[in-house]
Order: structure tokens, then sequence, then C-alpha cells
């Protein structure tokens, strides 16, 4: 699928920078080499990453419907959420979000503590 025909708001800063391991590549033997994408490093966003570059594409087609609300659901601890969230700021955009619990969990906490990545 070719991305360049659809509209796209850059969130982004670029391509996602890739770093070589080279501890851990020496640490396992150095037989292969091993490499981290950095989606972690990609925006100013909460936490970039392939949610964002999926919002991307949405946030044109936001903008070119008239709306002024982005809306969507996730888990309570959810970082796509957190990203839409982020990126309505981003925009100018109110936000409404629902948030549930999906996965049991027995911290009377759980709901208000960010995760990390």
């Amino acid at each position: 699928m070719n991305l360049q025909k659809f509209p796209r708001y850059p969130l982004t800063f670029g391509p996602t920078h890739i770093e070589k391991l080279s501890r851990l590549t020496e640490h396992l033997g150095g037989k292969v080499e091993l490499y981290a994408k950095r989606e972690d490093c990609n925006s100013g966003l909460a936490f970039g990453g392939n949610k964002l570059r999926k919002l991307e594409y949405i946030v044109p087609d936001a903008i070119a419907s008239g709306a002024d609300t982005l809306v969507s659901i996730g888990g309570v601890q959810s970082n796509h959420t957190r990203m839409v969230a982020a990126t309505a700021a981003k925009i100018g955009f109110n936000c409404r979000l629902v948030q549930e619990s999906w996965v049991p969990h027995e911290d009377a906490v759980y709901d208000r503590v960010a995760t990390s990545c």
C-alpha cells in the first residue's frame, strides 16, 4: 500500500532512530548484531511510536470533516488513549476517552497510575 496518497499530519520527528546494541550483541556472543528501533525517541508527545504514526493519518480526516473532538476507547492504562489525548492537545481539539478495566488487577490505584512503555 502506498501511504503517499493519504494526507498525513506530522506528529513524529521523522524516521525512527535505529540504535545498535553493541553490549548486548557482545554479551550474546557476537554472532549476530542486535538493534533497537527507538520508538520512544520519535516524538515530543507522550511515548511516540506506532500509535502516533497511526494518528498521523487519522488527524487529517478529522480536520477535513470539521470535527473538533477526538474520541477513543481503551483500557485504564492504555498507551493508545494517552497518545489520543496528547494528539488532541497538540492540534487544539477536545478529547473524550472511554477507559475501562479490561484486565483484572487488585491494586487500588491501578487506574490512576501511569505505566511506563
